[in-house]
């Protein structure tokens, strides 16, 4: 059976992207079959995300089957593809990730934006990782800001009836201060779930986030 993770962020450019393609590193390492699927990529920074993970993948599939929906506007998917005259259909990311569930033992799943980022009229990203019945990862920002931000997107998660595996903090700026000192040790108290590593300046953190992740998978064994 696949095992899914639903990696979010506490706003667009924390890192998402980036820990979601050295998870995936780590455990096609480890020679697991594992994937990343990106249901909406907007922008073209978003369609290179993807082709990334094609890469990471070995080219095994498309890029259309990484990324089922592409818009061109770096914007939020709902105004996205007002501009394009067009409608996400739901349905079709759903049957995309079911397509390579069937060929994957483990799926990464990048989200757009943060939970609350618009896909269409009355639904959310948190809507779709629900659907997806995936446990969410939140990635943060390790500096200055990320407690309110985290906190406000732990609450956001709960309140959606989602299930939390924890925090991942991306340090996404050179040199050290006394927030990045002191974040990692304060947020699970404040947040209430635990912060599972440091990327990517602390480089073998991402070897516990995935022991922590998918340790009971075997994949650690």
């Amino acid at each position: 059976m696949t095992r899914g993770i639903f990696i979010t962020g506490t706003d667009t450019g924390v890192g998402k992207t980036y820990v979601t393609a050295l998870l995936l590193a780590e455990l096609r390492r480890r020679g697991v079959k594992a994937a990343a699927f990106k249901p909406i990529a907007c922008g073209a920074g978003g369609r290179n995300d993807a082709r990334l993970y094609r890469r990471l993948m070995d080219d095994e599939v498309t890029v259309d089957a990484i990324n089922p929906v592409f818009l061109r506007e770096p914007l939020a998917p709902s105004v996205a593809a007002a501009l394009e005259n067009t409608r996400i259909d739901v349905r079709r990311i759903v049957a995309a990730y079911r397509r390579l569930a069937r060929l994957y033992d483990i799926l990464l799943v990048e989200g757009a934006g943060g939970l609350m980022v618009p896909i269409k009229r009355g639904y959310f990203v948190a809507d779709l990782a629900k659907q997806l019945r995936l446990t969410v990862l939140i990635v943060a920002r390790l500096g200055l800001g990320t407690i309110n931000h985290s906190v406000l997107t732990v609450n956001q998660a709960r309140a959606c009836g989602l299930k939390i595996a924890g925090l991942v903090l991306s340090d996404m700026s050179r040199g050290r201060s006394l927030a990045k000192k002191t974040n990692p040790r304060v947020l699970p108290g404040l947040c209430g779930v635990p912060v599972l590593g440091v990327v990517p300046y602390r480089g073998n953190d991402v070897k516990v986030i995935c022991r922590k992740l998918f340790g009971d998978a075997g994949v650690f064994e």
